[in-house]
C-alpha cells in the first residue's frame, strides 16, 4: 500500500477536501462505537468526490464510502485505509414543478426535490414541510442520509423511499475500472424488502430526486403535524434513548411476526454482553448502555441468531453493517 500520508497531502494540494490523518471515527456513528481511519476524506463538490473514489483506486488503496453511519457497526480496530464521508455533499434543491405523468402523485400538482448523497433524511423532510411539500412525512426522524436510505431502500411506517424516487445518479465503474456518472429512472420491478438496484453492489448513489405534492399553503400545518407525528412514534419506541443503529435485523413475512416481536417472545430482552444489550423496550434494538465495542455487538447479534434459529427454526438476517 502507498504512503497514506502522501496520499493525505495530495488531497489537500488539491483542494475542494476536508482532510483528516489519524482521524477518530466513533462519534461518527449512531453507536458511538469504532476506532480510527488514517485517512478521512470529506469531498466539498461532485468533481471531488469522482476525483477520490478513482485516485484511491488508482493508488491501491482500499476505502468505503460512509453517509450518516446510522447502520454501521465500526471495528473497534479502525480501518486500514481511507474513508470518504459524503456529509459535506448535501445541496437540497427543487428543480422542476407540476408532473408530467411519470410521477407517483401526478394527479395534482407535482414537484422534484433534488438531493445529494449526504444530505440528512431528517434534514430533507424539514425542507418539505417548510416549503409545502407531502409525500415523505413518514421518513420524519429517520437517521441516516438520502444516499444510504435509497442504497437499502429504507422503509418507515409502510413506506418505502422506492415509493417517491423518481430519479438517481450514481457512479459506476466502466470497463476500464473507472467510475463514471449515470442515471437511471425508477423502476419498481428492481427494487424490494429493503434492497434497492444498488445493493450489494460497487456502484455510488450521488444524487437522487424525489417526486413530492405541493400542497397549498393552507396545508403546510398538516404536513407538519403528519411529521411530527411519525416523530413522536419513533420517540415513543426508544429510538434515541441510547447509542444504537436502529433495527438490528431484517423483517420476514415468512416468520409470520416482526423479528422483534420474535426475540420479545424468547425472552431476549434486556439481554447483554458487555455494554451491548438488547434494548429492555424492544427486541430488534441493540443499545450501548457506555463502553461497548464492535465484537459485543457482534457476539449479541450472533447470539440472538443462534437462540432464535434453536428456539423457532428461524434464520434472522442482520439489516445492520459490520465494517
Amino acid at each position: 500500500m502507498n504512503n497514506l500520508r502522501e496520499i493525505a497531502q495530495k488531497f489537500k494540494t488539491k483542494g475542494s477536501f476536508e482532510v483528516l490523518e489519524n482521524a477518530a471515527m466513533a462519534d461518527r456513528f449512531s453507536f458511538k462505537i469504532g476506532g480510527t481511519t488514517p485517512l478521512l476524506l470529506e469531498p466539498l463538490t461532485e468533481d471531488a468526490f469522482l476525483y477520490a473514489v478513482n485516485e484511491l483506486k488508482n493508488d491501491g488503496i482500499a476505502y468505503f464510502i460512509l453517509g450518516g453511519g446510522t447502520n454501521i457497526v465500526f471495528s473497534d480496530d479502525g480501518f486500514d485505509g481511507a474513508v470518504i464521508s459524503t456529509l459535506k455533499l448535501n445541496k437540497i434543491e427543487e428543480i422542476t414543478s407540476r408532473g408530467t405523468g411519470t410521477d407517483f402523485n401526478a394527479d395534482g400538482e407535482t414537484a422534484v426535490i433534488s438531493c445529494q448523497c449526504g444530505a440528512l433524511m431528517n434534514t430533507l423532510v424539514n425542507f418539505c414541510t417548510r416549503n409545502g411539500y407531502s409525500g415523505l412525512e413518514q421518513f420524519c426522524g429517520l437517521p441516516g442520509t438520502v444516499g444510504g436510505a435509497s442504497y437499502m431502500n429504507a422503509r418507515c411506517f409502510d413506506r418505502e423511499i422506492s415509493d417517491v424516487v423518481r430519479k438517481i445518479e450514481y457512479f459506476t465503474k466502466n470497463d476500464a475500472g473507472t467510475y463514471e456518472k449515470r442515471e437511471m429512472m425508477m423502476d419498481k420491478s428492481s427494487w424490494s424488502y429493503k434492497i434497492s438496484p444498488f445493493t450489494g453492489t460497487d456502484d455510488i448513489v450521488f444524487r437522487v430526486e424525489f417526486s413530492v405534492k405541493k400542497e397549498s399553503e393552507a396545508k403546510r400545518s398538516e404536513i407538519a403535524e403528519k411529521a411530527a407525528g411519525y416523530m413522536k412514534q419513533r420517540v415513543d419506541k426508544g429510538h434515541f434513548k441510547f447509542p444504537c443503529a436502529g433495527s438490528v435485523f431484517k423483517n420476514n413475512r415468512d416468520f409470520g411476526a416482526p423479528s422483534g416481536q420474535i426475540i420479545d417472545e424468547a425472552g431476549l430482552k434486556g439481554y447483554s454482553i458487555g455494554d451491548a444489550q438488547i434494548a429492555p423496550w424492544h427486541g430488534n434494538i441493540i443499545i450501548n448502555t457506555g463502553k461497548a465495542g464492535s465484537k459485543d455487538v457482534k457476539a449479541l447479534v450472533d447470539y440472538i441468531k443462534a437462540q432464535i434459529k434453536e428456539e423457532k427454526g428461524f434464520e434472522l438476517e442482520e439489516e445492520i453493517i459490520f465494517k
